[in-house]
């Protein structure tokens, strides 16, 4: 009797055990339910940032090319590579013969450069002030100069939408640069005009060094870099889209007492071209690509006088893109990630899980940088069965555990321990 009464008792209860779990677990259960959680933080704020390694090679702000026709013209060469030159040093001597003859083609070059100038500027007038004034806009300039056998071209295409602000600023980013590279040979012919008659000789326009004489061929050159240095790096499409002028950049070399600070000078939307700076950087940071385009030249201007360090010297850049003062989370708490939203499980002022949706700018030593969404003193959680529990009611974390260092236990005392933690 007592035997049947147990097994009865038995199944009654398994039955009521049974019965409660599925009401309380199945599918359609509307019972809410607490989760425990044992991976929580509590927001705090910090500064973020997103930076851009790069290799870089030290490299001249400018570099100024004085010539001549032909090396019947040339006595007798002055400089070699190297050499340090000041704005009025001879660099060769020209024959007295022929002197006039290459006076009157510099004349001829520079009235054709001035002519191109002044279209440029007009150019970049008319972008900015039809920018400014919010309309479509159409401007093309094509002009070629060819004084006295001296050719002298001009290009600048834009086809803008003032609508597109970036177009706009690309467009006149363009002509600048186009204007700074006739600035540059107008220097160089200007210079050679105001030479003393009696002496006819190539007059470097700038101070600098002499990096290449070219004694022979058609046209007898030498290149001069100005005093001035900036870092060269390059990027693919991916860093380009992230680099502006303007972003700071922090330079480093073992040849520098400290780190060096500097900002994005330029950034070119044009592929860069064979260059012995590019040459040095394929070298230094060999990527594969599949387009053999898809390289840009970035420029830095350091805010410091580069003295000790020679062109051509191997530098570390380290570009910063983007920066918040803000909170972060680990990238596996993110849930629907997608460019820069995402979901993220946080405690509500009840204590309740709630879905929240996030900003999330970029990414830094695998954590989410989070600038919306999240505040200082935010209590956000992981577990990675949460999406399977419907109807979460609270969540339960586990309480905080500090242990005492060794230094302070034997401060504090163990009766003290005892006193606090037992006692009272």
């Amino acid at each position: 009797m007592k035997k049947r009464l147990s097994i009865t008792v038995a199944i009654i209860v398994s039955l009521f055990i049974a019965l409660n779990v599925h009401v309380l677990f199945s599918e359609k259960s509307t019972v809410p339910k607490t989760l425990y959680v044992h991976k929580y933080e509590r927001m705090t704020s910090a500064h973020h940032e997103e930076d851009i390694l790069k290799e870089g090679l030290i490299t001249p702000e400018n570099i100024y090319t004085v010539y001549v026709g032909d090396d019947e013209t040339i006595d007798s060469w002055l400089v070699k590579e190297g050499d340090p030159v000041q704005v009025g040093d001879e660099i060769a001597l020209l024959q007295t013969g022929r002197a006039e003859s290459q006076l009157a083609a510099w004349e001829a070059e520079e009235e054709g450069l001035l002519e191109q100038r002044s279209a440029v500027e007009s150019t970049i007038a008319s972008l900015e002030s039809d920018r400014s004034s919010a309309r479509n806009n159409s401007s093309h300039v094509n002009t070629t100069e060819t004084p006295d056998g001296t050719d002298v071209e001009l290009n600048v295409d834009v086809q803008v939408d003032v609508h597109q602000d970036g177009a706009f600023a690309q467009a006149i980013a363009e002509a600048e640069r186009e204007l700074s590279e006739i600035d540059r040979n107008l220097a160089v012919v200007q210079a050679q005009l105001e030479q003393d008659a009696t002496r006819p000789a190539l007059i470097s326009p700038v101070d600098g060094t002499v990096s290449e004489v070219d004694k022979h061929g058609f046209t007898l050159a030498a290149d001069i870099y100005s005093n001035k240095k900036l870092v060269t790096t390059y990027a693919q499409l991916d860093e380009w889209q992230k680099i502006e002028a303007g972003d700071l950049v922090r330079i480093q070399e073992n040849n520098l007492e400290t780190n060096i600070e500097g900002t994005v000078h330029s950034v070119s939307a044009v592929p860069a071209t064979d260059s012995r700076w590019r040459e040095a950087y394929d070298k230094l940071d060999p990527k594969e690509r599949e387009n053999p385009l898809d390289l840009y030249e970035i420029t830095i201007m350091p805010l410091e006088e580069l003295y000790n360090l020679p062109f051509g010297a191997n530098v570390n850049a380290s570009i910063i893109v983007n920066e918040a003062e803000a909170v972060s989370v680990k990238i596996q708490w993110l849930e629907s990630y997608v460019k820069d939203s995402a979901v993220v499980w946080k405690l509500d002022e009840q204590g309740r899980a709630t879905k929240t949706n996030v900003t999330v700018p970029f990414i830094k030593n695998n954590r989410a940088v989070i600038t919306e969404g999240l505040k200082t003193g935010d209590i956000a959680f992981y577990n990675r069965n949460i999406n399977e529990i419907d109807n979460v009611s609270n969540v339960f974390l586990p309480l905080p555990l500090e242990l005492p260092s060794r230094s302070d236990w034997r401060i504090f005392g163990w009766k003290n321990y005892v006193k606090y933690g037992f006692v009272e």
